[in-house]
């Protein structure tokens, strides 16, 4: 089935035929196209354009290719990003560089380039939020100390009721 073909049906609202082998080809031929035009960073509604679905369907045909190819596509992503962001930060350097830039465009460019920075720590997982233990913030001894107040608790709890009471009575006093 070539590609105006495939735009007329579904134009015309079929949804045609996804169990034979033919079927199977196409949409994955489709898929490929989708996951190549969408790593080139074109929108989801050109990608529908030109492949010939709808906007809708081009996002969960990426997304579902994405899901298939997991690792491999999202390292090959992560990579091509990369190289376009160096590429984006070296051509701010030499904009910086040029003898009698502005103040204005000087801003404009470190401003871009601590976007590049951000956007570059996301890719890397660097921004990934970390487990602060705010324990050792506070003043709640060792592990030996906590052992002996357990201790010290099962003590006074193997005690009558009676003599539980007078020995808080005492230390109420001695405050």
């Amino acid at each position: 089935m070539t590609l105006e073909q495939l735009t007329n049906e579904v134009k015309r609202g079929g949804g045609g035929d996804t169990k034979t082998s033919q079927a199977r080809q196409e949409i994955a031929r489709r898929e490929e196209q989708i996951v190549a035009l969408r790593l080139r960073h074109n929108s989801f509604t050109a990608i529908g354009r030109v492949v010939g679905v709808s906007k809708q369907a081009a996002q969960k045909a990426f997304l579902r290719a994405l899901h298939r190819n997991t690792d491999a596509d999202i390292q090959t992503h992560h990579r091509s990003e990369l190289a376009e962001l160096e590429a984006e930060a070296a051509k701010l350097w030499n904009i910086i560089d040029v003898k009698d830039q502005t103040a204005r465009n000087i801003t404009s460019a470190l401003n871009t380039m601590n976007r590049i920075h951000i956007r570059r720590a996301k890719l890397l997982g660097l921004d990934a939020p970390t487990k602060l233990d705010v324990g050792a913030f506070y003043a709640r001894g060792t592990s030996q100390l906590s052992e002996e107040r357990l201790a010290r608790q099962a003590v006074l709890a193997a005690l009558p009721r009676e003599e539980q009471e007078r020995i808080y009575d005492m230390f109420a006093a001695a405050r």
